[in-house]
């Protein structure tokens, strides 16, 4: 097996009913190029079910007469059809992926499944869902806010993906900042240049720099982003403009996940958010 010099060990794609081949796609795709197992998990949520058993919960059938109580039959068999539909949809993706791939059907409230199966080294992919409303549902905000608790990286996923071809960016609140290392590792497994954006006031660290170059062979630019571009996410995104990047990397000291998840809607592409290295982080709060 290849080297990692990204850090990453293995990709964890939540499945659900409505996932598209393309999210699919998008998964076997980062998991070719970054040299990482794939973990596709088809979570049923159990608050379905608990929802369904109480004698007041309704569904409303707009072709079937309005409104009628929740069939639990019917709802667990519809789960099921739903279950073996994403495990084809995975077995049709990874097929020829050369790194190990795993589909497992799991119960539970999902945001809890998400943070208590993933882990260190792990790469919780989130997409962000097309429709308004699915947006600002709970569950969605539920799922995002238990990745970015967890202890792996998350790697947020707009509805419309622009491109994937192009460099790979790193905020940098520091010079020592982990978004340096992750997303040089990227760019030298995707061939591409790498782009510093520079959170920090200090001059650059130009050794630093030069190292990850000498080491991994990359073309390095760097950016500085004003006091705007750092607490506006609008405005960070504007300062991208004409870079036409592959792939945003970050660490949750640098930007929380509405930032993260505003620019990857505003670029179209996906941002990577990191833990930071242990003398860049406070001691997180135990929930």
């Amino acid at each position: 097996m290849t080297s990692r010099p990204h850090g990453f060990k293995r990709l964890v794609v939540g499945l659900h009913p409505t996932a598209s081949d393309r999210t699919m796609q998008l998964a076997v795709e980062l998991a070719d190029l970054l040299n990482l197992d794939l973990l596709g998990l088809f979570v049923e949520d159990s608050g379905l079910r608990d929802l369904a058993g109480h004698p007041f919960a309704r569904e409303f059938r707009p072709l079937n007469g309005g409104w009628h109580p929740i069939d639990l039959d019917q709802l667990a068999a519809d789960l099921d059809v739903a279950a073996r539909c994403a495990e084809r949809l995975f077995a049709d993706a990874v097929r020829g992926l050369s790194t190990k791939s795993r589909f497992e059907v799991v119960r539970g409230p999902t945001a809890q499944t998400i943070a208590s199966l993933s882990q260190g080294g792990d790469i919780v992919l989130i997409v962000e869902p097309a429709s308004a409303v699915e947006r600002i549902a709970q569950q969605f905000s539920w799922s995002k806010e238990a990745a970015f608790g967890s202890v792996a990286a998350v790697m947020l996923v707009p509805p419309q993906v622009a491109r994937n071809v192009g460099p790979v960016i790193a905020i940098a609140r520091s010079p020592l900042d982990s978004s340096l290392d992750v997303a040089a590792g990227i760019a030298a497994a995707a061939k591409e240049p790498l782009v510093v954006v520079r959170f920090d006031e200090g001059a650059a660290d130009d050794a630093r720099i030069r190292d990850i170059e000498t080491a991994l062979g990359l073309a390095v630019r760097q950016i500085h982003a004003g006091k705007s571009a750092q607490s506006d996410p609008a405005a960070f995104a504007a300062l991208l403009a004409e870079l036409q990047e592959r792939l945003i990397v970050a660490t949750r000291e640098g930007v929380d996940s509405d930032f993260a998840a505003t620019v990857a809607t505003a670029r179209r592409v996906p941002v990577l958010v990191v833990e930071p290295v242990e003398s860049e982080a406070p001691p997180r709060e135990q929930k």
